[in-house]
């Protein structure tokens, strides 16, 4: 009984030294788990907007800035801008329209280059919007190589709103290769929807 003894109490006290490392464990864990809705769906961007002064608010991407009182919506419904407003804290609004593209090209073609300017013009006065900018492609050629081609389209959209003084700290790009199409890959109609950039605008919260 003696010798069983021994091991018991050392099997006991491991199990104590588990329970504290399962507990840090279960701390640590909880530290790192997203908070939010919006950390869940924007990982990269930590915590959502948060007002930093009265004269301020810090948005999704860490960028501190003025308080704009974004007419966003109004603009886009005033040029005819099809988009549609998604459901969060913080208002979100994804054009529905999209910039399309050339087989295995990322140059912006000038119908779409002249849009963008013109969304430019009105997104450089407006310091309270963040810009996300995803690039996608048809299923042509390697994934390897459609990877790199659509954030190449992504970062050309980014360049022409630089040129038309947008804030580069504002914008936010992101390629997806072929692995989100918005239509079939089996119809020259259908690779030509998917060699798209979409838009993303987010609006700091006003309070």
């Amino acid at each position: 009984m003696r010798y069983l003894a021994l091991p018991l109490l050392l099997l006991l006290t491991g199990c104590g030294n588990l329970a504290k490392e399962m507990r840090y464990l279960s701390d640590d864990m909880l530290e790192t788990a997203p908070k939010s809705d919006m950390q869940v769906r924007y990982p990269t961007w930590g915590d959502a907007p948060k007002i930093v002064s009265q004269s301020g608010v810090m948005g999704p991407m860490g960028r501190s800035r003025a308080v704009s009182d974004s007419d966003l919506q109004s603009f886009l419904m005033k040029n005819g801008v099809d988009h549609e407003v998604l459901p969060g804290d913080h208002l979100m609004v994804k054009l529905t329209d999209t910039i399309k593209f050339n087989t295995g090209s990322s140059m912006v073609k000038p119908s779409s280059a002249y849009w963008i300017n013109k969304m430019a013009s009105y997104l450089a006065t407006q310091p309270g919007i963040d810009i996300v900018i995803d690039g996608h492609t048809d299923n042509t050629g390697p994934p390897s190589r459609n990877d790199v081609l659509s954030m190449k389209r992504a970062k050309a959209v980014k360049k022409q709103l630089i040129r038309n003084n947008v804030a580069m700290d504002a914008i936010f790009t992101r390629g997806y290769g072929e692995y989100l199409p918005a239509c079939s890959n089996n119809t020259r109609a259908g690779k030509a929807c998917n060699r798209r950039v979409e838009v993303l605008f987010i609006v700091s919260n006003q309070r």
